[in-house]
């Protein structure tokens, strides 16, 4: 517990390296980041020991769960045995039913159309706007800086820059930076039910822990921005609205609407994770040429991010015996994406304590592609924000050290909570 309540603070220090001067900005922002650091505190015990918030943790759990169901009869009747349906023969011994992009992958398009449904209905907005009140009150950021903080839970990071698509271009330097932390430092709803499938051999209560992770990780990323660079005033009110690309004149129009985005989105994360777990292979098999200088087998990616990611991880309170495994998958979130880590996640021979706090560690967006991906939907978005490429560096580390942030609180519940 030591070395997690020192990486604590480390992180939250390491933070003030991401300011444009060399001076302390914290003097001028202690009082939101106290509150924060707070809020995060009591939070973070609540959802741990308090059966109130325990109870609204699993009703949510088993919702998002439900919605793996759901889509698991649409699978079925679309796909039969390749979409989960019953197998009209013989499983071999050792043999596997369960295919990933027809199993698992397709709960994000039901996501979608159900983001979109309350979108429409204005339920999101309202629950954004009250919890996003509770934001702008603690951390002193405008109304719809909390508002996007909340959805962001719910909607991807591309998707979630229309809900303030008419105010990205006049965004300050410190809500650009906000804004793009929070690109890196959480999931989505629609791939809570993935992580939840994949993980379900080794951590049946995975999905109460990714759900703790989503909220802790946004708490996190407001107070480290908090400390890296200070509040400004905007010239944009706080009146929202949601973007005109967002508005519907109809029901199924926006059913219509949210079942593209859906599976659009199915397929780029089809695609993506077939390129790069295939370029992954083909950079280890030319690694594996070099000499072995680890002592430890074929040179390979994983292993060199899991070299960086070592100091980081024994910070955040990991075991020393699963120091080196979890380290790995970490580089491996950032370096790939956050679903082939919880794959090795699920694969690798550490203690449950450890497969815990592993998954406060890399449930998040925070790798390069996402990265990109921001870049270019930012830059589309909102071309006159000439913030966007001087941040945006800035924000994905503030998002990573968000996240460890994260973790290292939680390990230190784990651990007094024993």
């Amino acid at each position: 517990m030591t070395q997690a309540i020192a990486g604590y603070f480390v992180f939250l220090i390491a933070s003030m390296f991401l300011a444009d001067k060399s001076n302390v900005i914290f003097c001028r922002n202690w009082k939101p980041v106290v509150f924060g650091v707070l809020l995060q505190i009591f939070l973070a015990f609540s959802f741990t020991n308090s059966s109130i918030c325990i109870s609204a943790i699993e009703w949510m759990a088993k919702g998002i769960a439900k919605i793996s169901d759901a889509t698991a009869e649409g699978t079925k009747f679309c796909f039969g045995y390749i979409g989960g349906g019953e197998l009209p023969f013989e499983l071999k011994e050792n043999g596997k039913s369960f295919i990933f992009a027809f199993q698992a992958l397709p709960s994000i398009i039901l996501v979608s159309v159900l983001s979109a449904v309350l979108m429409h209905f204005k339920i999101l907005p309202i629950l954004s706007r009250v919890v996003g009140g509770i934001l702008k009150f603690v951390f002193n950021i405008k109304l719809y800086i909390g508002m996007f903080a909340v959805t962001r839970i719910f909607i991807g990071p591309q998707e979630n820059l229309f809900f303030i698509k008419n105010k990205l271009n006049s965004l300050t330097k410190t809500e650009t930076f906000t804004i793009l932390s929070l690109a890196f430092v959480t999931s989505s709803a629609g791939n809570m039910p993935v992580i939840a499938n994949i993980l379900s051999g080794v951590c049946p209560d995975a999905l109460k822990h990714v759900i703790t992770a989503s909220i802790s990780n946004i708490i996190s990323v407001l107070i480290l921005s908090r400390i890296a660079m200070p509040t400004e005033d905007s010239i944009v009110d706080e009146r929202f609205d949601i973007s005109e690309e967002r508005k519907h004149t109809n029901l199924m129009s926006v059913i219509s609407q949210g079942l593209s985005d859906g599976l659009n989105t199915w397929w780029r994360v089809v695609g993506s994770l077939i390129g790069v777990i295939a370029l992954i292979y083909i950079i280890n098999y030319t690694l594996a040429l070099l000499p072995d200088y680890l002592s430890g087998g074929a040179i390979t990616l994983q292993k060199l991010f899991g070299l960086v990611m070592y100091p980081f991880t024994w910070l955040m309170g990991i075991d020393a015996q699963n120091l080196y495994k979890v380290a790995q998958i970490i580089g491996t979130k950032i370096a790939v994406n956050e679903t082939v880590a919880f794959s090795d996640l699920a694969k690798s021979s550490i203690s449950q304590v450890d497969i815990t706090k592993s998954i406060y560690a890399i449930c998040n967006f925070g790798n390069f592609s996402t990265l990109g991906a921001t870049i270019s939907s930012m830059v589309a978005l909102a071309p006159k924000n000439t913030w966007t490429s001087k941040v945006i560096g800035r924000a994905f580390i503030c998002g990573f050290l968000a996240t460890c942030l994260s973790t290292t609180l939680m390990s230190i519940v784990f651990d007094v909570s024993k």
